[in-house]
């Protein structure tokens, strides 16, 4: 089972009042359904893979209506594809989809949404629960990236979608694809927000969850990885003074160095695979004076510009 099943047989049992419940058909119905004209009466027809997907509608049907719904199943002829649950409402089609809003005086498909279905936050949360069972799908946390979509069938449901999530506080964007208009969240906390909206919150606990554990080892190995990078500058470092002190050894002699030059190369051939933090920290004991770690950088800068002055004299 997919995360995202999880979170659509979590929402689908949630027990909410018949004005949400309108709410979910609403959206369902503009989703994912055909509907047509059958002996002078509207036939609404629900075509999904998923049992518990036709088992809600059936029950959305049944309880607001009381009417029967007819359930045929398709087997598909490839071996990949998921059988068919073909629901179909095929008495008083068209007093449901007067009662929902759907219809327009002369009996055609309204274009123009229908506030008074989804004037209530409760109603809203189930008309976005609705969209998400018939058309949603959120990525499994344990990938590399967070997605969470609703597939629309135009660009005015769309942003429809849209903007409810935008009254909620997301950042939600639209894309075309072949296979629709797709609405969109990309964060996290987007998702995150999402799931506490509609009231999955097993789903949005076990989410918060996996995210936290995935973040955390993004962290470690960042942390880890910078490590890394610092300690093979260090010794990078470490060796291109060495080498500097070796060459001043064969041309002219440590012993025309400054004082602090000097102390200087006696940390370094010391503890010659410290940094400098290191060096400057076992300073006092060794030379018996403090010397800051700005103040060893600028030591070995000046030896390596003399070592480069000796090898341009040579040239």
């Amino acid at each position: 089972m997919s995360f995202a099943s999880d979170i659509k047989r979590e929402i689908s049992n949630i027990p909410v009042d018949d004005c949400c419940l309108k709410a979910e058909l609403y959206e369902r119905i503009r989703l994912k359904s055909s509907i047509s004209i059958s002996n002078h009466n509207f036939r609404i027809t629900f075509t999904t893979t998923s049992i518990q997907s036709a088992r809600r509608i059936v029950f959305l049907i049944k309880k607001l209506y009381n009417k029967p719904v007819e359930i045929i199943l398709k087997e598909q002829n490839k071996m990949d594809f998921k059988s068919l649950y073909c629901v179909t409402v095929t008495d008083e089609g068209l007093r449901i989809l007067d009662d929902l809003k759907i219809l327009n005086p002369d009996h055609t498909i309204s274009e123009q949404l229908a506030p008074e279905i989804f004037e209530k936050d409760c109603c809203k949360a189930s008309l976005l629960r609705g969209a998400f069972v018939a058309k949603g799908s959120i990525n499994d946390p344990n990938t590399n990236n967070y997605h969470f979509e609703i597939v629309t069938p135009n660009r005015l449901e769309a942003e429809f979608l849209a903007t409810l999530l935008k009254d909620i506080g997301l950042d939600p964007k639209i894309l075309s694809r072949s296979k629709g208009e797709v609405v969109y969240l990309k964060k996290a906390e987007n998702i995150g927000d999402f799931l506490r909206y509609i009231g999955a919150s097993t789903s949005l606990f076990a989410f918060e969850d996996l995210r936290i554990k995935k973040d955390l080892n993004n962290y470690v190995n960042r942390i880890m990885n910078c490590d890394v990078a610092n300690e093979q500058k260090a010794i990078a470092t470490a060796a291109k003074q060495i080498e500097d002190i070796q060459y001043l050894e064969k041309n002219p002699g440590l012993m025309n160095l400054t004082p602090r030059l000097l102390d200087a190369v006696i940390l370094r051939t010391t503890f010659p695979d410290d940094s400098l933090s290191q060096l400057s920290e076992k300073s006092e004991e060794t030379i018996e004076h403090y010397v800051s770690k700005s103040g060893l950088s600028h030591c070995f800068r000046d030896l390596g510009l003399m070592v480069e002055d000796l090898k341009k004299n040579k040239q």
